[in-house]
């Protein structure tokens, strides 16, 4: 069975999750699809698609974010090496196992499997909370001032030297989130910030989506400390079920977040100039800031629907963000 005959997700997005490393060194396509052509034997994904050779690694990114129904896609641009993997085959650590896989060996993350967490009470009533919410305090939901009216993902990037927590990233969120709603006369209340959970792979296994999400609601009215506290506590949220999809798609942009937060982690990729990894751009705002720290700098990047939002509107909020760090 595959990864798409059980992922019943929002269908009306690409659902690809993306990963740039910058090696010392142009890759040699032959070489990345001989090594490509390996792991999906390995996975037994079935025969693997071509490499994508891109003139920069922008419109690379671009062009593999776009719904494709391919496991993994990988392309090359100058010394950049960018994976695109669909959510329902490989999470966030999953990225990572892809790139050890493509010759940057050896790859490694510090994130650690979760802790007990109390019970999220299963799917219906996962989403029979978030229907509660969407009627009595619908999250906040992130835009420009007018809608850019493109088309696909727009992507910004911005870098700051040492570690952050994913506590610290997700307060300077909601305070930038606050900042950017009150800018345009909104209330800046009810910010939901998601937050994605990894798990590390075990040794041999096979590549696999094992992230779960949880959430902070109202999270501007919470001091540094209470969001930490929330963090660690909160419940993860179920997957939806493949009856529900129709459903969640029609109210994906109300059941959604303000914003998703997902950090890979300090990465440990001796063979790795820098690394960028892009989550999905799902629900609710359609923003998704993403982090991941190596060589002591960490990298955000922040992603949103090329239709409500232009290049220069959202480097504006990923340097609020930023600012805050």
């Amino acid at each position: 069975m595959s990864h798409h005959d059980t992922w019943a997700a929002d269908p009306g997005i690409g659902w690809r999750i993306l990963l740039t490393a910058d090696l010392p060194h142009r890759p040699r396509p032959d070489d990345v699809a001989d090594l490509l052509a390996a792991l999906y034997r390995d996975q037994g994904w079935g025969a693997a698609p071509a490499v994508t050779v891109g003139g920069s690694p922008d419109g690379l990114r671009t062009d593999l974010a776009e719904a494709r129904p391919a496991p993994v896609l990988v392309g090359t641009a100058g010394t950049s090496l960018v994976i695109s993997a669909h959510h329902g085959a490989a999470d966030g650590l999953g990225l990572l196992r892809v790139l050890e896989a493509l010759g940057p060996s050896p790859v490694s993350s510090d994130v650690r499997r979760p802790g007990a967490r109390p019970p999220g009470g299963g799917r219906i009533a996962s989403v029979a909370r978030r229907l509660v919410e969407v009627a009595a305090t619908p999250p906040a939901r992130l835009r420009p001032a007018s809608p850019a009216g493109g088309s696909g993902d727009v992507m910004a990037e911005a870098t700051v030297t040492g570690g952050r927590r994913t506590t610290e990233i997700v307060v300077a969120a909601t305070a930038a989130a606050v900042e950017h709603e009150r800018s345009l006369g909104r209330s800046g209340r009810h910010v939901a910030i998601a937050v994605g959970v990894g798990s590390p792979h075990a040794p041999g296994a096979p590549i696999a989506d094992r992230s779960g999400l949880l959430r902070v609601r109202d999270a501007e009215r919470l001091d540094a400390a209470a969001i930490r506290e929330a963090v660690r506590s909160a419940p993860l949220e179920a997957a939806p079920t493949r009856g529900m999809s129709v459903g969640l798609r029609l109210l994906a942009p109300r059941l959604g977040s303000t914003l998703l937060v997902s950090h890979l982690g300090v990465v440990d990729a001796p063979a790795v100039e820098r690394l960028a990894f892009h989550p999905v751009t799902a629900g609710g705002s359609g923003i998704s800031l993403g982090a991941v720290t190596h060589r002591d700098v960490t990298t955000f990047t922040l992603r949103a629907r090329a239709a409500v939002w232009d290049a220069d509107g959202l480097e504006r909020l990923l340097e609020a963000v930023v600012s805050r760090l």
